[in-house]
């Protein structure tokens, strides 16, 4: 496990695996897993469990990898966040001295999640945090009636909030001051998209084999035994 990863994750259709163990088998397995996933560089016990522990041995390494990748991302976002902070404080500092001869009081507020508020000419910039909007993107899938469990909040919430984090929370060169709408249509758009190309590997793959069920059980309603010509 990399450092700082306290978790991992055993996926559902890895249960024909486990069904095919016996109770002492799949002790030594899970024991097997967790010395791996703690770097104890464990050697299997016996043939099973050496064979039963490479299909999920493989899926540990895609998800370490997934992750990886996503802290990478996160610590880029991080370092361009900053230059976006200091670059609105610069902007409101100029505006404070030339906006309508007038004097405007212009306060920039950090919080500890990294959350900026900044006031110009009386409206303020509210500048999300990724948590915050991943929040905000479950309340918007509730109200459509959508499961959060089935959308990838936390992939979506984090290109959005790069994307917008990237141009200094400005569109066409104006201060987005409600990100909230503009979340809302993004959202939109992104339900209008195939939604094949939101899902894992793994729920494609069981979507794809729930389909096939489904197929062959219409097929033997509607013909009987001459399903397999059908199929």
């Amino acid at each position: 496990m990399a450092e700082n990863k306290k978790s991992f994750i055993l996926y559902c259709d890895q249960k024909g695996v486990w069904d095919k163990l016996d109770d002492a088998q799949a002790g030594r397995l899970i024991k097997h897993i967790i010395a791996y996933v703690n770097d104890e560089n464990p050697s299997a016990p016996d043939f099973i469990t050496e064979l039963a522990f490479e299909p999920i041995k493989q899926s540990l390494k895609r998800d370490l990898k997934k992750w990886e990748n996503q802290q990478e991302q996160r610590s880029e976002a991080g370092k361009r966040s900053a230059e976006v902070r200091k670059r609105n404080a610069e902007l409101v500092k100029r505006d404070s001295t030339t906006v309508n001869d007038r004097s405007i009081s212009s306060t920039v507020n950090v919080s500890v999640n990294d959350n900026v508020n900044v006031n110009v000419n009386g409206s303020v910039i509210n500048t999300p945090t990724r948590e915050e909007v991943e929040k905000e993107i479950c309340t918007i899938l509730f109200s459509r009636g959508i499961a959060s469990v089935s959308f990838p909040v936390q992939d979506l919430a984090q290109r959005f909030h790069d994307n917008y984090e990237s141009k200094g929370w400005m569109v066409n060169g104006q201060r987005l001051f409600k990100w909230q709408p503009r979340l809302n249509q993004w959202i939109i758009e992104e339900l209008k998209k195939d939604t094949s190309t939101l899902e894992t590997p793994e729920e494609r793959e069981a979507r794809e084999f729930m389909l096939a069920i489904k197929k062959q059980a219409t097929n033997e309603y509607l013909y009987g035994n001459e399903t397999r010509k059908l199929i």
